[in-house]
């Protein structure tokens, strides 16, 4: 049997050769069985052992999809699922994308930071409704590569950019490989995880870069690509953290200023393999947190308030590339739990 980095490997290789690039990965079309999977990722498993095992995986999570979409047609849960390139990995594998991690350097590091305390939360007059997106300061969804877990900077830059554009009126694409190159003397690990607060800090002293002077790879380099002497980027003054569980502050920040860097627990089969709608089940309560996401917005369906958020799956994800969690209703799945944003 392969092993995770070799199958990590071939998913990659396989995936360039099919013309898809190493920035996504494919959308399926109403996948049948494990043959149509293989046909429309252009996976192949030519171990005999190796295949069957990749097939159990799948049928184990189609059987999920399948269940969950009964129940969603049924009115017992508000989402849809869709089977994804992600279906025949096992539970290991998908936590390499996870990356949200708490590190003693970087506990160190923001344990000494002085939080901006801002005003009594006013939401009298705020939007019922409000997008990042339809004011053209979302940067479109990327793919952080199957075998790199650097949510955390993706998390961070989204929100950086967002505020950027509210300051500038300039949507300006930054660079998340920076911060996945060069942050680890604030706690971060690069691939290995990271956390939003740390990328904050190393952002307040040393700035990030444009993307395209620095473009995202999937993996992280032994060494930091950027000259700070000639690539001077962009800089932050400061950051702050949401007090825990303060949703209504959520909504606050996010109508007035800009995007959040927060952290959810991912870890469940129905959200890795979510298609769209507003996911609601109740087992991303269970665990702890564990993945990085910017909060670009929120809003009202049927009667329930929910976030619009970012991942970073790709487009090819859920509602192209962003999903919808339920708002008010008990920081669902840790979403208000450990959210931060810049200060220009």
């Amino acid at each position: 049997m392969l092993t995770p980095k070799q199958i990590s490997f071939l998913m990659l290789t396989t995936f360039v050769a099919a013309g898809w690039g190493l920035q996504s990965f494919p959308k399926l079309c109403n996948v049948q069985d494990f043959q149509d999977y293989l046909h429309q990722t252009g996976k192949v498993y030519n171990d005999p052992r190796e295949y069957q095992f990749r097939e159990s995986i799948f049928l184990a999570k189609k059987g999920v999809v399948d269940m969950g979409n009964k129940f969603a047609a049924q009115g017992s849960s508000s989402f849809n699922m869709a089977i994804n390139p992600l279906a025949d990995l096992t539970h290991n594998e998908v936590a390499r994308l996870l990356g949200s991690k708490i590190t003693y350097t970087g506990e160190n590091i923001t344990s000494q930071h002085t939080n901006f305390v801002t005003a009594k939360t006013q939401t009298d007059g705020l939007p019922d409704h409000f997008d990042w997106r339809e004011l053209g300061g979302v940067t479109p969804p990327d793919f952080q590569g199957f075998d790199c877990g650097s949510c955390w900077s993706f998390a961070t830059i989204g929100a950086l950019e967002g505020h950027l554009f509210r300051r500038t009126g300039l949507l300006v694409p930054l660079s998340t490989q920076n911060l996945v190159d060069c942050a680890e003397d604030y706690g971060s690990m690069g691939c290995d995880g990271g956390f939003q607060e740390y990328a904050f800090e190393y952002i307040r002293d040393h700035g990030v870069s444009v993307a395209s002077k620095y473009p995202y790879t999937q993996m992280e380099n032994a060494q930091c690509g950027r000259n700070e002497t000639t690539d001077k980027g962009v800089y932050i003054r400061d950051y702050a953290r949401i007090k825990p569980g303060d949703e209504a502050k959520m909504k606050e920040v996010i109508a007035t200023l800009g995007p959040l860097a927060c952290s959810i627990n991912a870890d469940v089969v129905s959200f890795e393999q979510y298609n769209g709608g507003i996911y609601d089940d109740d087992q991303c309560n269970q665990g702890e947190v564990n993945h990085s996401v910017v909060v670009v917005g929120y809003g009202s369906e049927n009667g329930r308030d929910y976030w619009i958020v970012k991942n970073s799956y790709s487009a090819n994800w859920g509602e192209n590339g962003f999903f919808r969690l339920p708002r008010n209703e008990n920081s669902f799945c840790g979403i208000a739990s450990e959210c931060s944003f810049p200060i220009l």
